[in-house]
């Protein structure tokens, strides 16, 4: 069951949050804040329509590659659809209609701008939000840090103490 306060920046600005994951990760996103988690080993795109029929407002993928032209379908009207991430594969091919046709955004982002930044850490000060951490490490364990990063088995984020 997913906290009684948000612990993810979307779902405390109000929005209905759909992650996606897979096996033993999901109950960790769930208790992140993501009001449903879709099933990474499944069709994604059924499972998001079944839980959005009328579609879905805003995308945050980290992920990229066949899921973009895969989803995009299910972005509302005037909905955007924002890359901050390739692990899925850095070449998208897809249906240019879509986007112009339902006035649908491409964004690309290398994830915070400094204004960004700055409401996430006003939110985490006043309590509003409380980033999820999976591993913290003193600074000269960075190399176990990144070995951790790169099992990607982990939710939230992995922290170097310096």
């Amino acid at each position: 069951m997913a906290s009684a306060w948000p612990r993810c920046s979307s779902r405390a600005r109000g929005a209905t949050v759909l992650a996606v994951s897979s096996g033993p990760k999901r109950a960790g996103v769930r208790e992140a804040g993501a009001h449903e988690v879709i099933d990474r080993a499944e069709s994604i795109p059924a499972q998001l329509q079944a839980l959005a029929p009328d579609g879905v407002d805003v995308v945050l993928d980290v992920v990229a590659g066949d899921l973009v032209a895969e989803a995009i379908p299910l972005v509302r009207e005037g909905g955007r659809w924002v890359v901050a991430g390739a692990l899925g594969g850095h070449e998208v091919a897809l249906d240019v209609r879509r986007l112009y046709l339902h006035n649908i955004q491409l964004i690309g982002s290398s994830m915070h701008t400094p204004e960004h930044f700055d409401l996430l850490m006003d939110l985490a000060r006043r309590g509003t939000i409380r980033p999820v951490i999976a591993a913290a490490f003193p600074l000269e364990r960075a190399a176990d840090a990144q070995e951790e990063l790169g099992q990607r088995s982990h939710v939230g984020k992995i922290v170097l103490h310096p």
